[in-house]
């Protein structure tokens, strides 16, 4: 086996230098090399070769050789056993742990998880277990360098034990690792051809082991695949600022002269025209700075573009920029299954299940559009609006026997076929335990039910998540193991998390690639999005078994170790590259964001060696970005079109026309009102409701309660209101505590109703709904409306009087207020001005009261119905003349106004 150190970093260099080595030890066999192998580290490194081995033999084409990655090669090799998926041992371990019940609380698929990662981890390095516990419990306490513990003979037991049971299933097949290694193994048994590997890194002790037995039996050539110490200026330079301080750390012994004699051997720097540094003030700033310089670079005509995704919500929210752009982007780290929508829509059928099908979940999964696909046109979403509206207007708030009824009773035929097909998908699940693949199976078909699987082949990401699916369910059709099913979602949700989507149907010259993917590819640009300490190169991950020392004192990879070829990999791609950009942000979270030691170590040795930091670029928001979100005005003040006025009105409108301009022109010339909340729990508002329906049925029943028996007039009273109540209290507990209260009030409201007819009063209608026309200018006209409470009535002199009551829940001092500047508050005038009669008297009626009952009485009603129609006439005229509805309401309108995000009044008066 012949070793050939890389004498540079560059993937073009190192390629020619291989193609030049086999070429000249394969020249009889030219131009046909189809019999040998060429072991690459990825796929993207394919046409480099070939390029390399036509320009090397002289000649424009060749037969080329095979050229494929060493676990490609492997995975085509003959094995002879079964495997064991690796969910089929996630499933076995999760059964041993839940039989030893030594978690109380913890995920055991999460503890199965990181068994699995730590024994493929052993099983790669070939480092096994002692046979005995006891060899074992000292090994550790030889790598912690303490005596065992309770905590440290816990760790032991469980690695231990599971190790050896899962060595042992003693079913025959072979774990995914194994079989790795035994391909392996197979191919170098049967050793046939010459075998030439070219910039594979990483390589574990099985692997170096295969390249060994392969060169007992044929050639085999390994060009930088040991990690060598490349001898160029670049890499010499990179390699001498690793071993430099931080800025922020003591001066390394012989650092300034070691950087004198580089510079000395190198008087021009390696680095001019190579590396910018660029840091940004946000994550936002630093997005844009990442798309400005794409943008420049396609402009300037490069055609490989790669964008080192170390930050991922700043890839994402570069992507975005790009993608409204109209630039795709070539996404090769893939985004975690769990958060495309086609997974979301999944679990949000689990969700609606578990939650009976609150209305929350059930409307959320209902809008999706991948959700019967299978209906024609706007059909699901006329079911589903007709649904939303009967859960809103009834505030029903789960079960779908109650949606059903509702929609009985409405003959919503729609819904009813919507809700059928629900049931009919629930029905495939059941509460008994059963095997992972079972309910994998009820998953899909309850899919099919709902038309969500033709939904999901209609869409990339879902076709990937149907075939997850399905393989899952083909591998784990052998496993035994009864799980339930809140065991099996935290599995799936697991499933999730770990699985990848990847748009493989985007070709694009920008690539949001990682930083091991890079390697033996050439780019015209790079961007390291993330170039702070935090995620370049990071942290690593911590495993939940066995801290880092002890790792390295069993033979296991370390954090190091990848930090190790984490760094030839920066140093190959910075050889590779044209140009690389490296971009963070300077503070997050209003404190200091340290740049990544990588920068600050180069940045460093290039001042001392060369006087001059590296360069670094202003970051500022382009024209293009900052036309984002363009500046607010002054203070909204919106016109309206003649055909955006409303013809008609209601004493709330009137009301929020003078309360708040803007308020109105939002709410009643927009229409952009709040839909109407499903009430979870009885709320004063709808206390109030329930009141004015017992009053208006009481006093249906009972006109007068004059002359009748007063202890019957309260029973009555009493069972109206108990009735009232019930639906309330069968949904809501403690609704108790409003019927209750209006239990205490109803003594004082008949002592109230009873001096009131001693008065003259009758009790004339209630409930009573008007309209009146306003004549307009231009002949124009306006549709007043309204639904009075109650109307009374008395002789005065003959003549009938009428007298206008409105019922509130509101304190008397609240409406003493409202009324103190006749015509600020608008509706009794207004209701005076729709009853059209000879109104006496307007007044409201507090029935929330302690004590006793008294109206807060409208001054001179007459006159100001007849000033508040000619004023609302003078106000609709002014509208259709173009009058602006400024955002000008008071404190208190604006307190608890739901348009307040769009007139922005709160952020115009703070500036």
């Amino acid at each position: 086996m012949r070793k050939f150190p890389a004498d540079t970093v560059s993937a073009l260099n190192l390629l020619r230098i291989a193609a030049r080595d086999i070429v000249a030890l394969e020249q009889e066999q030219l131009p046909r090399l189809t019999g040998l192998v060429i072991l690459l580290p990825n796929f993207h490194a394919v046409d480099l070769m070939g390029e390399a081995l036509c320009e090397a033999a002289g000649a424009s084409s060749l037969l080329l050789p095979r050229m494929i990655t060493l676990t490609e090669w492997a995975g085509g090799a003959v094995l002879g056993r079964e495997i064991l998926p690796d969910s089929c041992r996630a499933a076995l371990l999760y059964q041993a742990l839940r039989e030893r019940k030594w978690f109380a609380d913890a995920d055991l698929w999460h503890v199965s998880r990181e068994l699995l990662s730590l024994f493929d981890d052993m099983a790669r390095q070939g480092t096994g277990l002692p046979a005995s516990y006891p060899e074992f419990v000292a090994l550790l306490e030889q790598a912690y360098r303490t005596r065992a513990g309770e905590p440290l003979q816990f760790e032991a037991r469980l690695v231990h034990e599971l190790w050896y049971a899962m060595s042992l299933s003693g079913d025959g097949r072979v774990d995914s690792v194994t079989a790795y290694h035994l391909r392996l193994a197979g191919l170098a048994d049967n050793a046939s051809s010459p075998l030439y590997a070219v910039g594979l890194s990483g390589l574990t002790p099985m692997e170096q082991d295969f390249f060994r037995r392969y060169g007992e039996r044929q050639p085999v050539h390994l060009y930088g695949c040991g990690g060598e110490v490349p001898a160029d200026d670049l890499s010499q330079l990179v390699q001498a600022a690793w071993q430099s301080p931080t800025a922020t750390e003591a001066a390394a012994p012989g650092l300034r002269e070691r950087a004198t004699g580089f510079r000395q051997n190198c008087p021009a720097s390696p680095l001019s025209g190579r590396l910018e540094l660029l840091e940004a003030h946000s994550l936002e700033q630093e997005a844009q700075a990442v798309d400005s310089q794409i943008r420049e670079w396609l402009l300037a005509g490069k055609s490989s573009i790669a964008v080192i995704a170390q930050d991922r919500l700043v890839a994402r929210r570069a992507r975005a920029l790009l993608e409204r752009g109209q630039i795709l982007v070539a996404d090769e780290t893939g985004w975690t299954l769990s958060t495309v929508a086609a997974s979301a829509v999944v679990m949000r059928w689990l969700d609606v299940m578990a939650s009976r099908f609150h209305h929350l979940d059930l409307l959320d999964l209902l809008k999706s559009p991948l959700i019967f696909a299978d209906w024609e046109g706007g059909a699901r979403k006329h079911a589903v609006y007709g649904l939303e509206q009967l859960v809103r207007r009834h505030s029903v708030i789960s079960g779908l026997h109650h949606y059903r009824g509702l929609a009985q009773r409405e003959g919503a035929e729609d819904v009813l076929t919507l809700l059928a097909r629900l049931e009919q998908a629930q029905a495939r699940f059941g509460v008994r335990k059963r095997g992972l693949a079972a309910w994998l199976a009820s998953l899909l078909e309850s899919l099919e039910v709902l038309g969500l699987r033709q939904g999901l082949t209609q869409d990339l990401a879902g076709e990937q998540l149907l075939r997850l699916l399905e393989r899952l369910q083909k591998e784990l059709g052998q496993d035994q193991g009864l799980f339930t099913l809140s065991e099996w979602r935290r599995w799936l949700d697991s499933q999730l998390e770990a699985a990848t989507f990847r748009d493989t149907g985007i070709t694009s010259p920008v690539v949001f690639t990682h930083l091991g993917a890079a390697r033996l590819r050439r780019f015209d640009g790079v961007i390291v999005a993330g170039g702070d300490a935090a995620h370049f190169p990071g942290r690593g991950k911590e495993s939940a078994f066995f801290n880092q020392s002890v790792r390295a004192q069993l033979g296991l990879p370390t954090f190091e170790q990848d930090l190790r070829q984490m760094e030839q990999n920066f140093t190959s791609l910075l050889a590779d590259c044209g140009t690389l950009l490296i971009t963070w942000q300077g503070r997050k979270n209003a404190e200091p964001n340290l740049a990544s030691p990588w920068v600050d170590r180069l940045e460093v040795f290039h001042q001392l060696a060369y006087g001059e930091e590296l360069p670094r670029r202003a970051a500022e928001i382009s024209g293009e970005a900052a036309d984002i979100l363009p500046p607010l005005p002054a203070t909204a003040r919106p016109t309206l079109t003649p055909e955006l006025v409303p013809v008609a009105l209601s004493a709330s409108g009137y009301n929020s026309l003078m309360d708040c301009p803007y308020q109105f022109y939002a709410r009643h010339a927009l229409h952009l009102n709040e839909l109407d909340e499903v009430q979870q729990a009885l709320e004063k508002k709808d206390y109030g409701e329930h009141v004015h329906a017992i009053l208006h049925h009481f006093h249906q029943r009972y006109p007068a309660i004059s002359g009748c028996n007063r202890a019957e007039m309260e029973q009555a009273l009493r069972d109206i209101s108990r009735e009232e109540f019930r639906q309330a209290l069968e949904s809501d507990y403690l609704a108790r505590a409003w019927a209750l209260r209006w239990g205490v009030r109803i003594s004082a409201y008949l002592d109230w109703q009873a001096g009131r007819e001693q008065e003259g009063w009758r009790w004339h209608d209630g409930e009573l709904w008007r309209t009146r026309e306003l004549e307009l200018e231009g002949g124009r006209s306006l549709t007043l409306k309204g639904r009075i409470d109650r109307v009374d009535t008395r002789s005065d002199d003959g003549e009938e009087a009428y007298s206008v009551l409105d019922y509130k829940t509101q304190s008397r001092i609240g409406l003493q207020k409202k009324l103190e500047t006749p015509g600020e508050d608008v509706q009794l005038p207004v209701y005076a001005l729709l009853l059209d009669e000879a109104v006496v008297e307007a007044a409201f009626v507090p029935v929330d009261e302690d004590g006793s009952t008294k109206i807060v009485e409208q001054d001179d009603i007459y006159a100001l119905s007849k000033a508040t129609g000619q004023r609302l006439r003078e106000l609709f005229n002014a509208l259709y003349q173009g009058a602006p509805l400024p955002a000008q309401g008071s404190e208190q309108a604006c307190a608890y106004c739901e348009m307040s995000g769009l007139c922005r009044k709160d952020y115009h008066d703070g500036q």
